[in-house]
């Protein structure tokens, strides 16, 4: 096993790296596309999808559904009012990815699991009920009001972070964190002091490390290469 994780008790998971969020992220962009057009800015969906990767890329960390729609709107008070539609008006509509159930039944043989959700929108409590995933401890930020601000600012705030592990008892260096976003995931749990695991499996690997807090300690193309790597050692 690699020399990081020999010393982890705790694992931390992005709810991203189980749940596929292709439908819900479909659903925000069709969401934007209407809200624009109601103030009376039409763009097609290609032009919305375009946004929505350019923020994925963008230099600063900024959550895809903030970066699009900054890009699209007019001015930043139609940016605000458009946001705030979109939030109230889509629902998350989330699927499980093949072979999750088992990796975590590997994983949890060598790791306690828990759950940390930086700067997501509501619903993640309901997504992980509805596929019966539970968890030693879920840390959602909207549900604790930390690491919350989808317009993130220049840097992320590892808050979020730092409240899960007061919670589970865990000094930063026998943690470890797993996520498909380098700098809205990685990027706040290495500030904590967390080894980080980049799961490749989303769009969001576009986005190419682009500091120290950005730089995996591990990088995995899905979850399950994460267990069979785990059990292998």
């Amino acid at each position: 096993m690699h020399p990081r994780l020999h010393q982890v008790q705790w694992l931390f998971l992005d709810p991203s790296v189980l749940l596929n969020e292709n439908a819900t992220e479909q659903a925000l962009r069709q969401s934007i596309q209407r809200a624009l057009a109601r103030r009376g800015r039409k763009v097609d969906r290609e032009t919305v999808e375009r946004a929505w990767m350019q923020a994925i890329t963008a230099p600063k960390p900024v959550h895809p559904l903030v970066g699009a729609v900054q890009i699209l709107a007019p001015d930043a008070a139609s940016a605000a009012a458009v946001l705030a539609e979109v939030i109230r008006s889509t629902q998350c509509v989330d699927t499980l990815y093949p072979g999750v159930q088992l990796a975590l039944h590997a994983l949890q043989k060598v790791f306690r699991l828990g759950i940390i959700a930086p700067y997501r929108l509501p619903g993640v409590r309901t997504q992980l009920n509805r596929y019966h995933l539970h968890f030693a401890l879920v840390a959602l930020c909207d549900e604790l009001n930390l690491s919350s601000r989808l317009d993130v600012g220049p840097r992320p705030d590892p808050a979020l972070f730092v409240w899960a592990l007061r919670k589970a008892g865990c000094p930063a260096s026998q943690a470890a964190f797993a996520s498909d976003r380098v700098d809205l995931g990685l990027a706040p749990a290495k500030m904590a002091g967390m080894t980080t695991i980049w799961i490749r499996q989303t769009n969001h690997k576009l986005r190419h490390p682009r500091n120290h807090l950005e730089m995996p300690d591990l990088t995995f193309n899905q979850l399950s290469d994460l267990a069979r790597f785990v059990e292998q050692a």
